[in-house]
């Protein structure tokens, strides 16, 4: 990856937030950067192993997954181009309750979780962003339980379609089944169902 590139990620990554990141802030962060290539199924987070790295994915897809109490794989979101590839154990500082999967190759940007922390500290610009990436997240888990909570599964892949339409023709019916908290037959069904009615 050309060192743009990596420039032009940085600043895509934070291109829809509502504080500016200067030139020497992007630096600042490809300073402690360094490449990471993963391969279609390879897994960049294990269960129950600390979340020591945070990506930016550059190109391809991931997601996050746990099990249920019967061992059911759930697919809890997708990860794509100028998605940040981070779980919740970074914050707790404990062992990860998710797995991360590359869904498809994977070319990313990866930065160790300490010395990122570090600089994020060191800086109020990093720290603005740091906290709009939290709400932002608070945000899209609220949004998540008020939609298994209130739309029908329907709903919940209309829904997905909006928010995941770059990247629904390149994951597979069972993983946005699993994402949608139905069984591929019923995703078969209700796209059967959209498509006759349109």
């Amino acid at each position: 990856m050309k060192k743009e590139d990596k420039y032009i990620l940085i600043k895509n990554t934070f291109s829809n937030s509502n504080y500016c990141i200067s030139h020497e802030i992007i630096e600042k962060i490809l300073a402690i950067s360094s490449e990471a290539h993963f391969l279609k199924n390879d897994m960049i987070l294990n269960m129950w192993d600390e979340q020591n790295e945070v990506y930016i994915i550059f190109s391809g897809i991931a997601r996050s997954y746990y099990l249920d109490k019967d061992g059911n794989d759930i697919t809890k979101f997708f990860m794509k181009e100028n998605d940040f590839c981070i779980g919740e154990s970074l914050f707790s500082n404990q062992k990860s309750i998710q797995g991360f999967e590359a869904l498809e190759n994977i070319k990313a940007l990866k930065f160790k979780a300490k010395e990122l922390k570090e600089l994020i500290l060191q800086n109020e610009s990093l720290t603005r962003l740091y906290m709009e990436f939290l709400e932002n997240n608070l945000l899209y888990k609220m949004q998540r339980e008020y939609a298994f909570q209130i739309m029908s599964a329907t709903e919940r892949y209309i829904a997905f379609q909006k928010e995941y339409k770059d990247i629904k023709e390149r994951v597979s019916q069972h993983y946005i089944a699993s994402y949608l908290g139905i069984t591929p037959e019923s995703l078969s069904r209700i796209r059967r169902t959209i498509k006759e009615e349109n």
